[in-house]
């Protein structure tokens, strides 16, 4: 009877001791761990492991309607463009008129589908020029011709205002070698063999105002003069090439500022002198594949002939 017992109790033992061993096993880190973690496809992703990448978020999509951004009634940008291309008085009824170049090129920037133009000068890495009938703008295609969509910048005084030393002596500066050099700075000069520029010492204020595509450089303008005739201040402000012209002409400003030509009933009251030349740049959005246009289709295009951009080959 002592044996049998002695036998159950060894059995039981026995038992006891395999069971530990498993346990122990069941304690220790599984040895597959490492690869399950190394495992680029997470256990919960239902996507089969030889599925082909997914296609990008988003793609430029050449079917939305074009948004078509202009300048307003007024604007010396505006009338140059209208009259280089043919577009004329039959702006696209759909265009959406901006007032500012600001504006143009923000509109531009924030909608994939956008177009509008701005001054050369004016350009930002936020949008993208476009080549016209196979031509960038630059200096060089400026001034040879081959870019078509260009206009001068003018500065338009009555013969009175041209009388005046302030006046005279600021425009001196302009068409100088030291003016000259800012007007080549952003875009193409006017003055192709421009004199020194010696300071008069004068002093007193110099209204100047109109176009918003010309006020940049009168800003690098007025510095750069203030800083050779610290007595002299000139006040700037925009409007538009047409508020310019017409406050010239009524003398509440010394100088006005213009993006296009004097007309010829504007002429008979107002002298025009160009600061310098610029070109008009077609823009786009940054995600337009598009890198040209004939000026033929850009027409088209703001007259409303063309209202998808799949339309142009």
């Amino acid at each position: 009877m002592k044996k049998a017992i002695a036998t159950v109790l060894a059995c039981l033992m026995a038992l006891t001791m395999l069971a530990g061993c498993g346990g122990s096993d069941a304690n220790e880190a599984p040895s597959h761990t490492p690869v399950q973690a190394a495992d680029p496809k997470p256990a919960d992703d239902p996507t089969p492991a030889n599925d082909p990448p997914p296609p990008p978020a988003e793609e430029f999509d050449a079917d939305r309607v074009i948004a078509v951004f202009t300048r307003e009634d007024g604007s010396g940008t505006r009338d140059a463009f209208v009259s280089i291309t043919g577009v004329g008085d039959d702006m696209y009824i759909e265009a959406v008129v901006q007032n500012e170049t600001a504006q143009i090129l923000t509109s531009v920037e924030t909608n994939d589908s956008g177009i509008g133009y701005v001054s050369v000068g004016s350009l930002s890495a936020s949008v993208k020029a476009l080549e016209i009938d196979g031509v960038l703008p630059s200096d060089a295609t400026i001034m040879d011709g081959t870019y078509s969509l260009q206009r001068p910048f003018l500065v338009a005084v009555t013969d009175e205002k041209l009388g005046d030393p302030l006046v005279q002596d600021f425009i001196d500066f302009m068409l100088s070698v030291e003016g000259q050099e800012l007007s080549a700075s952003r875009w193409t000069q006017a003055v192709n063999s421009p004199a020194q520029y010696e300071s008069s010492g004068l002093s007193g204020v110099i209204k100047v105002g109109g176009s918003t595509s010309v006020e940049p450089l009168m800003q690098q303008m007025r510095e750069a003069y203030i800083a050779l005739n610290p007595g002299m201040e000139i006040e700037i402000s925009g409007g538009g090439s047409g508020t310019g012209i017409n406050e010239a002409t009524e003398g509440v400003l010394d100088i006005g500022m213009s993006s296009r030509e004097l007309r010829d009933n504007e002429k008979e009251a107002l002298t025009d002198i160009a600061i310098a030349l610029d070109g008009v740049a077609v823009i786009v959005n940054a995600a337009n594949p598009l890198t040209g246009l004939s000026l033929d289709q850009v027409r088209e295009i703001f007259v409303g002939e063309i209202i998808r951009w799949s339309q142009i080959a």
